[in-house]
């Protein structure tokens, strides 16, 4: 009982010190690739804004085990997890700022607000399933139907494809893509998903508008995901056969920013919204291809950004079209930054 005293006095303290940490910013997550990069991109866009350049990001790792699990987002934390103990994902000293994504983080950042109030700011990105999350801002993309006070929406989502990220890929150009020939073009290929599969006539259908578009560009510049199937690959392989480019496929270091970064004209499969988040941050001409079978909430996003001229359908058309750059992880750290930047002596 003594020792449960000593736990609970500890964290009180802890809590007490909490502005000592003001300047870290806690990423909070299961670990999965696409919630962490999104944390990353917001957080590393933030602390290039004034005032928060001295802060410092660190990467929390939550790994509920079952039971606990088949409850979240709406159970509690494990025994094990809570901030006292050894190991645990949530130990002291708090941060002043704590940015999470993903299902199971979020009894984390509910049991870190209920503990901490108004001395912790929190910030959740895409839906958490549950209005008590902990959080005092959301993000979720346009598709997504959360609305409400502290909640921001937009048609792309949070990503690392910053100003400064492209300005230096434009700067440092490897000898590779430097040699192409003008327009580049860069092929950004996604595939399969949980639920949908990217076909052989979606792959033929693809490959044939690549074909209508190659007597106006210099080179094609492919890239591909875990996901991309081998007779996409081979389709787009055969058409491009004669072209100058390359078509990188997993082997050495990944091209993908340069690519981006180079690109006069810029088709994505429309399969993965962080793929079209990325590509929307370039300054090119931005094409959707839109295989015959892919996500409803991502067919929506695609809709909203063809209405709103962001990008176009990739058809095999080549009529350019006027559009701007979609920042979406600026306007997030931007709407942090203003709620939170006054919100304590330390700048969080």
């Amino acid at each position: 009982m003594s020792q449960f005293r000593n736990n609970r006095n500890d964290l009180i303290q802890n809590k007490l010190n909490l502005y000592s940490n003001a300047q870290h910013i806690w990423l909070l997550t299961d670990g999965k690739a696409g919630d962490l990069n999104q944390c990353r991109g917001v957080a590393e866009r933030l602390i290039s804004l004034d005032g928060w350049n001295n802060h410092q990001i660190e990467e929390r790792i939550v790994a509920p085990s079952i039971p606990w699990v088949w409850a979240m987002p709406h159970g509690p934390i494990p025994l094990r997890d809570r901030p006292e103990k050894q190991g645990s994902p949530l130990a002291a000293p708090f941060p002043g700022l704590v940015i999470a994504s993903g299902r199971r983080s979020v009894p984390y950042l509910r049991y870190l607000k209920k503990t901490c109030g108004p001395d912790i700011a929190t910030v959740f990105l895409k839906d958490p399933r549950t209005r008590n999350s902990g959080a005092d801002l959301i993000w979720v993309p346009t598709h997504d139907h959360l609305r409400g006070k502290g909640i921001i929406v937009s048609p792309t989502g949070p990503h690392r494809m910053s100003p400064a990220t492209i300005a230096n890929a434009k700067t440092h150009i490897s000898s590779e893509i430097a040699d192409l020939p003008g327009p580049r073009l860069s092929l950004v290929l996604g595939g399969d998903t949980k639920s949908h599969s990217f076909s052989r006539p979606s792959a033929l259908r693809l490959a044939r508008s690549l074909q209508s578009i190659l007597p106006v560009m210099g080179s094609v510049m492919v890239t591909t995901s875990r996901r991309t199937p081998e007779h996409l690959v081979r389709e787009i392989t055969q058409i491009l056969k004669d072209k100058p480019g390359f078509i990188w496929t997993g082997e050495g270091d990944n091209p993908y920013v340069q690519m981006l970064a180079h690109a006069d004209w810029i088709v994505v499969t429309a399969d993965s919204h962080s793929m079209l988040s990325e590509a929307l941050a370039i300054n090119a001409q931005i094409r959707i291809f839109e295989p015959d079978d892919y996500p409803e909430k991502i067919r929506k996003c695609v809709q909203t950004l063809i209405n709103n001229g962001n990008a176009g359908i990739f058809d095999g058309n080549h009529q350019t079209i006027a559009a701007s750059p979609l920042d979406s992880t600026g306007e997030i750290a931007l709407e942090i930054h203003k709620r939170f930047m006054v919100s304590s002596p330390d700048g969080v």
